[in-house]
């Protein structure tokens, strides 16, 4: 079942997750999200700004960006 948000602030399970993430993992310990095909911008620019580094977002077979690999 999908999570559904307000458009007010789109990012706001990949933002805790993130932060989760920077709390939990091991030095370059690695995150990956299956993303709103329509936020892939955004949630690379959210993971910089959060330290993370090597962030590769990627596409699906449809072409549409659908995946995201970061390393803290």
């Amino acid at each position: 079942m999908a999570l559904f948000v307000s458009n007010e602030n789109p990012l706001i399970f990949y933002e805790k997750i993130a932060d989760l993430a920077k709390n939990n993992l091991n030095q370059n310990g690695m995150l990956f999200f299956e993303i709103n095909q329509y936020l892939g911008k955004e949630t690379v620019k959210m993971l910089k700004e959060k330290g993370f580094k090597n962030i590769e977002l990627r596409k699906d077979l449809f072409g549409n960006d659908r995946m995201i690999k970061a390393i803290f």
